[in-house]
């Protein structure tokens, strides 16, 4: 069964929206959810090691557990990053298919196993700062990356562009992974959803928050068994 997350249509201009139903104000929301419940184990463990009968190598052990708990939030925060700040205008005069290339070639050196082929890319003005659209770009390819299932056996990746009626630029990303069920993929943008052991689940979050920075529009369809297909709006025909 195919699954489709849809982030507006990719045939219609982003509207204003509700305030409170921003990516990054969900984001923000998942973060304080998640770092309240570790603060609450580091206050847990710091009171047993208080407890007068905790001594020794017991009390080193709970002093250990607080290290970890502080160094998990450390990571979430970093995971996060700095979605909150306002972002500057969009580069222009960028070459939209050099830089695809150049970042797809870099996410296939380091992500083994990613088998990546690079198809046509139109050029176009840039509607998204050049950094962005990399960390963008970077995100999507380590979720096609985790979509192998095991991961040693690797995944193939194909990336391409087209441009849409009024002179939209798409990137489309689609891998040949595991692909994800209707609810997963429903839940996909949501702060900390995720399946992999050691990953936050911020990735897609990240995505789905500088692509409404900007204004931009963007979809994720994945069928269970098959895999995964990522529209990006990136930039215009000039």
């Amino acid at each position: 069964m195919s699954a489709t997350l849809t982030q507006k249509n990719l045939s219609e201009p982003r509207t204003a929206e509700d305030p409170h139903n921003r990516p990054d104000r969900k984001l923000l929301v998942g973060y304080l959810h998640k770092t309240s419940n570790t603060l609450c184990g580091i206050k847990g463990y710091a009171s047993l090691i208080t407890d007068r009968e905790v001594h020794g190598e017991k009390a080193c052990r709970w002093a250990k557990k607080i290290i970890l708990e502080v160094e998990r939030m450390e990571e979430i925060f970093r995971s996060v990053g700095d979605l909150t700040r306002g972002r500057r205008h969009p580069d222009m005069g960028v070459d939209l298919p050099g830089l695809v290339s150049d970042e797809a070639s870099a996410c296939a050196a380091d992500l083994v196993g990613l088998d990546l082929v690079l198809g046509p890319i139109p050029a176009g003005e840039l509607r998204i700062p050049a950094a962005d659209l990399v960390l963008i770009l970077k995100e999507v390819l380590k979720n096609c990356h985790e979509s192998a299932y095991p991961i040693s056996t690797g995944v193939r990746v194909e990336i391409s562009g087209m441009t849409m009626p009024g002179g939209r630029i798409f990137l489309e990303v689609r891998d040949h992974g595991c692909g994800m069920d209707a609810e997963l993929a429903a839940q996909a943008s949501l702060p900390f959803v995720t399946t992999k052991e050691n990953n936050h689940g911020v990735g897609l979050t990240r995505v789905d928050t500088l692509m409404d920075m900007y204004g931009l529009v963007w979809s994720l369809e994945s069928e269970e068994g098959m895999g995964t297909r990522v529209r990006l709006e990136v930039a215009e025909v000039v």
